[in-house]
């Protein structure tokens, strides 16, 4: 009885020892990585903020165009005032010359060719010889001239302000768009990378895509090399409606099972308009594709075949048109 006591206990104390090891060991080894949900969750955060910067662009871009109009209104409606002051000049100028002529004035008095406005009113007002008229004249001169200037000063300066505005964001809107980049190509790196440890290569790798679009791309994509059955529409098998019907029911989007109808309930875009998502109609309605980006579609082309990529005129024909849900 001691001995199975003694057993028994011994047993138990295994049995937690190794409980607790394997907990440590389980603990101790790190997760999984996954280098291109990292990378994908970076090209996210960076395209969220680019969204932000070019919003605050557009903002900028609006103030300053709306400032750029201001000035020329300014412009416009002073321009009478410049006339003026042409005119005042000229007046002035005849009343300090008749002024030097009468009284005999020499020294800086007689320099009034100095062709300055500013420079000849300050001499013409210090003329004792001016008569109450043209001081005037003179005060004219100097309102006018203020107005201008001032007006002109406040949006101008508002103009800088807005300008320089405008490159710091257009500089932080390239920077951004400079390191998406960067980042699409390591994605696209590290996905021929875990293709290249299978053994297998990959011929096509599009864009990551934030958003809706990128979300119904990237679930027709992980069909690739599905079966083509008539009528399914996964998750095992897809003809070419099912699998876009199934691609956008992950965002919430319900689409019949029919080329013809998905096509009739899309906004009509050009071929030259398609963006990544946007589908692809081919022989009458009789075949649609998902465009990816660049020149490329995925498909599930017909009996036998299986879900593929394909160039946009390599997966069917004749091409019918193109429509668009997002």
């Amino acid at each position: 009885m001691t001995a199975n006591r003694f057993g028994s206990r011994r047993s138990r104390a295994f049995g937690v020892a190794l409980v607790s090891a394997v907990t440590a060991l389980t603990m101790a080894v790190p997760a999984m990585a996954d280098p291109i949900g990292d990378i994908e969750g970076e090209i996210e955060a960076q395209a969220a903020d680019l969204e932000v910067v070019i919003e605050e662009y557009n903002a900028v871009a609006e103030e300053l165009t709306d400032t750029k109009d201001q000035i020329a209104d300014l412009e416009a409606k002073l321009k009478p005032y410049e006339e003026e002051l042409e005119q005042l000049y000229d007046l002035t100028e005849h009343i300090a010359l008749s002024a030097y002529q009468n009284q005999g004035l020499t020294g800086t008095f007689a320099l009034l060719d100095a062709g300055s406005p500013e420079i000849f009113s300050e001499r013409i007002t210090a003329l004792n010889a001016t008569t109450a008229s043209d001081s005037r004249l003179i005060a004219e001169i100097n309102e006018a001239k203020a107005e201008f200037e001032d007006e002109a000063k406040v949006l101008d300066d508002l103009r800088k302000t807005q300008a320089s505005q405008e490159q710091y964001l257009e500089d932080q809107k390239t920077t951004i768009e400079d390191a998406i980049e960067r980042l699409q190509a390591d994605r696209k790196d590290a996905y021929r990378d875990e293709a290249a440890a299978r053994g297998e290569s990959i011929e096509y790798i599009p864009d990551y895509v934030p958003g809706d679009r990128g979300v119904v791309v990237r679930q027709a994509m992980a069909q690739l090399g599905k079966p083509y059955i008539w009528a399914a529409s996964g998750p095992d098998a897809y003809d070419c409606s099912g699998l876009i019907l199934d691609a956008y029911n992950q965002i919430g989007i319900g689409l019949p099972h029919n080329a013809a109808q998905q096509y009739n309930m899309s906004v009509r875009i050009s071929r030259d308009a398609l963006q990544p998502g946007d589908l692809v109609f081919y022989n009458g309605l009789a075949h649609v594709a998902m465009y990816i980006g660049d020149g490329y579609v995925i498909h599930a082309p017909t009996t036998g075949d299986v879900v593929k990529i394909a160039t946009i005129d390599g997966a069917a024909t004749p091409y019918y048109g193109a429509g668009r849900f997002l």
